[in-house]
């Protein structure tokens, strides 16, 4: 699996190579701009996925493997050809006309999506002691799904600088970076994410039992989404107040399906966290009630609403986090005392210690 993996991303690599490097010379300020915005946004967007990475935190040469596969392999090596041929197919079977208004809605989600969920798949076969759950899947996905909107974007961002000959390169990336920006807020990272974490459930592994009617929803979903998202001025008829209700109600549905996605994969995870920090409880780092607290947002809110005052709040909080890390930290270790364990149970006394002093000064 893994030379299928790198000859895939390989592929990938050379035929974006081919695609961009006639646009080096004239473009080249164009191409400049782009990547540089392409990677601030790639950053923001991991910074966001890391920090609502909760649990134990996906190795990082993972998720790199993962957003690899999402910008060459599945962007150039499968969804580029494939959009193309089946555009062509529409065209030569509905006419033009059809082609343009209905090509992205009823090609993109089906092959893009496909492209990235076979990911999830090859990530599963390379590491299948790392991809285990739905969170796995929902993160993991998350990042391939980035891995394709970098690329995309970039693409488009070159396209609008090509309008016109390139007579006005900047006013065309601008506009085209700005669109981008504005729709990626219901993007690729969301299906994707969706859509692996029902793969995830759909093939079933030794710590997430196999659900299909979860799984084919949630691989179903991203598809309606993806669709209705780029199918919305055919939809509309061209009416713009029509195409707002109908943007409004996708991401409504959108975040809706991934709520609910988390939903499901959150009692497995909490699970998990109360088996990896037992032991805390028992040698008297943690609390049951810090443990409890761990394993959600909802049991953090409500643990931290029950402090008398803010301050005690507010530590409340910063002890559940800590206990988050160092079930990170435990996981990592498979149990032993590194020194990263050691640090974060040292972080959480600490933490304790100034709770009770400020206690003691009022």
């Amino acid at each position: 699996m893994f030379w299928i993996y790198l000859w895939m991303c390989g592929f990938g690599l050379v035929k974006g190579w081919q695609m961009f490097a006639p646009f080096a010379g004239y473009f080249g300020r164009a191409l400049l701009v782009a990547g540089i915005v392409g990677i601030i946004s790639a950053a923001v967007w991991t910074w966001w996925f890391r920090h609502i990475d909760r649990y134990e935190r996906q190795p990082v040469g993972l998720v790199v493997t993962g957003f690899i596969w999402g910008a060459t392999a599945a962007t150039f090596t499968i969804a580029v050809p494939a959009n193309g041929a089946v555009g062509s197919l529409y065209t030569k079977i509905f006419g033009q006309v059809w082609a343009q208004d209905w090509h992205a809605g009823l090609s993109a989600p089906f092959v893009e999506e496909t492209a990235k969920g076979i990911g999830i798949v090859v990530l599963l076969a390379l590491a299948p002691r790392l991809v285990r759950t739905a969170t796995d899947g929902l993160l993991l996905g998350a990042f391939i799904g980035l891995g394709f909107q970098t690329s995309e974007d970039f693409l488009y961002s070159i396209a609008g600088a090509t309008q016109g000959f390139g007579a006005h390169q900047t006013d065309g990336l601008i506009g085209s970076i700005a669109t981008r920006t504005y729709s990626d807020i219901v993007s690729h990272p969301l299906f994707t994410a969706l859509f692996c974490a029902g793969v995830i459930y759909l093939i079933g592994t030794p710590a997430q039992p196999r659900r299909i009617g979860r799984g084919l929803a949630l691989i179903v979903a991203p598809i309606l989404i993806h669709g209705v998202w780029d199918s919305m001025l055919a939809i509309a008829g061209g009416s713009s107040s029509l195409v707002f209700v109908i943007m409004i109600g996708d991401i409504v549905f959108a975040f809706t399906a991934l709520w609910i996605a988390f939903v499901w994969a959150h009692p497995r995870e909490s699970h998990f966290v109360r088996d990896i920090l037992a032991p805390e409880i028992e040698s008297g780092v943690l609390t049951d009630a810090e443990v409890t607290a761990a394993g959600g947002w909802r049991q953090q809110r409500t643990y931290a609403k029950a402090a008398p005052t803010r301050t005690e709040r507010r530590q409340r909080r910063h002890i559940v986090r800590a206990a988050l890390d160092l079930c990170s930290d435990l996981a990592v270790s498979k149990g032993d005392d590194s020194s990263q364990v050691v640090e974060s149970r040292n972080e959480i006394t600490r933490l304790r210690q100034g709770t009770a002093a400020q206690s003691i000064d009022r």
